[in-house]
């Protein structure tokens, strides 16, 4: 197996002391290469790229001889879209610090770490695992799997069972029926006429199972552990957890209904960078995933499955009312239960719901989006999440891409390397910039102010369908539900 890349590129009288800590903790599992000079740095990442060698990770110092690493961060995502981007600085250097966030606000960079000043320096180690890590979720590294599922790849179902298992973080693989995996687990299961199957890690089979029998399987509870809690918290989304953590760690028997999955809405998120306490930003599963965690170490019991369908007063207590006739009993009763997603009212992408249109399902599907022409609706933050998300990933063949519509036109995305089409930095010592330039912007939307479409004026194009060929696909922003 191939080994991913960590490059070093550094001139610094530190430089040895940075890459002695690099190979001794990450030379099992990655190739760790140096340069001197930003045109070296370049120069190895273009021979990766030919090579079709993965990059997980590229670390700059600030000032290299010919280049600052901020304007060779800027240039990585040309070659490697999806490898990590971060600047090195020392303690106390404010030049360096100043260059960092204005990276970080352009999008040249994905973070910066301080420099080693101890062996080994966990701190430092705890930014590079971070950085790794999340460079293996976005290039979609095969991970453990605890379920399979096996199931026709655009069937509604089987959307259903991946969107279910990845915002609930369970670690799992999809294998189309007709793949030698496929096969070869339909076989092992002894089943074939009914899709979608699923393959417990201990050997268990569930053909085509509910949302509720799936958890049961996994161990997550499906029904109330008392009769009586002090607060019930109705949706496990950011604020449904926030308060389970808040009653739980208080002393509060604390109980939390969720019907579908943790993390709500900000749980199918690439990249919330907003959120307080994380500066290089945090996927909407590392945070639900987080705060479950958090609610759980209090003591607070979370129950799957059945939605809440009623609320009615029972004495001094409140009592929630599920769907499956049960109800549970609380002194309090907290409603979180978020948004819903708006459908477009298009019969046409109705009919293909979680078939090829998926509402908000960005980080689900992004790898079986790869080299397709998507169309991202919705000009919202979520769409524009899932338009950078989906961008490096849908950038091969003449047609493909990641196309954001916003009222019915186009708005301009770059390729991966070009950041808006900003020409904010200077390029390169003998490496000039080649990009096209685009022409002024076009007028304003009147329904939108301030909301411009692509630049570029001859790439807009009326939105209309597809004639004798399968829709792209196309995913949808959060609207109002």
């Amino acid at each position: 197996m191939v080994k991913p890349v960590v490059l070093l590129a550094d001139s610094s009288p530190t430089r040895g002391r940075v890459e002695a800590e690099l190979r001794k903790r990450y030379s099992a599992d990655y190739e760790v290469l140096t340069a001197g000079s930003a045109a070296a740095a370049l120069a190895v990442l273009g021979r990766l790229g030919d090579g079709q060698r993965p990059v997980s990770l590229v670390l700059a110092d600030p000032w290299l001889p010919d280049a600052t690493g901020t304007e060779l961060l800027a240039q990585v995502r040309r070659r490697h879209p999806v490898a990590r981007r971060v600047l090195l600085v020392a303690w106390g250097d404010q030049r360096s610090m100043s260059a960092a966030v204005a990276g970080s606000v352009l999008g040249d960079l994905d973070s910066y770490a301080v420099r080693p000043l101890t062996a080994p320096d966990e701190r430092f180690h705890r930014d590079m695992a971070e950085q790794l890590g999340e460079w293996g979720r976005r290039a979609g590294v095969p991970r453990s799997e605890v379920v399979s599922v096996v199931g026709e790849e655009w069937a509604p179902r089987s959307h259903e069972l991946r969107e279910l298992l990845g915002r609930n973080s369970v670690p799992f693989g999809f294998h189309p029926a007709a793949s030698p995996e496929g096969r070869r687990l339909l076989e092992q299961a002894g089943t074939r006429d009914v899709l979608p199957v699923v393959v417990m890690f201990d050997g268990r089979v569930l053909v085509d199972p509910a949302n509720a029998e799936l958890a049961e399987a996994l161990g997550v509870p499906t029904k109330p552990g008392s009769d009586r809690y002090d607060v019930a918290v109705i949706g496990a989304g950011p604020a449904g957890l926030a308060a389970a953590v808040y009653g739980a760690s208080e002393g509060l028997s604390t109980v939390v209904l969720e019907p579908v999955a943790i993390g709500g809405q900000a749980g199918s998120s690439s990249l919330i960078r907003n959120y307080l306490g994380f500066p290089s930003g945090v996927s909407g599963e590392e945070l639900a995933v987080r705060a479950y965690t958090q609610a759980l170490t209090f003591g607070a019991e979370y129950v799957y499955g059945s939605p809440a369908s009623g609320l009615r007063a029972g004495g001094a207590d409140l009592a929630v009312i599920l769907a499956d006739g049960s109800e549970v009993r609380s002194r309090a009763v907290i409603v979180a239960t978020g948004m819903a997603y708006r459908r477009l009212g298009i019969p046409a992408l109705d009919a293909l719901a979680g078939a090829g249109v998926f509402y908000g399902a960005a980080a689900s599907e992004a790898r079986a989006m790869t080299g397709r022409c998507v169309y991202v609706v919705g000009g919202a933050n979520s769409a524009g999440q899932a338009a950078v998300h989906l961008a490096p990933l849908c950038r091969t063949g003449h047609r493909a891409g990641a196309r954001a519509l916003a009222r019915g036109q186009h708005v301009r995305l770059p390729d991966p390397g070009d950041r808006l089409g900003r020409q904010h930095h200077r390029p390169l010592p003998g490496r000039g910039d080649r990009r096209r330039r685009a022409g002024p912007p076009g007028p304003a939307d009147p329904h939108r102010p301030g909301l411009r479409p692509g630049r570029n004026r001859g790439r807009q194009r009326a939105v209309r369908a597809h004639r004798g060929r399968a829709a792209d696909p196309v995913a949808a922003g959060r609207g109002p539900a």
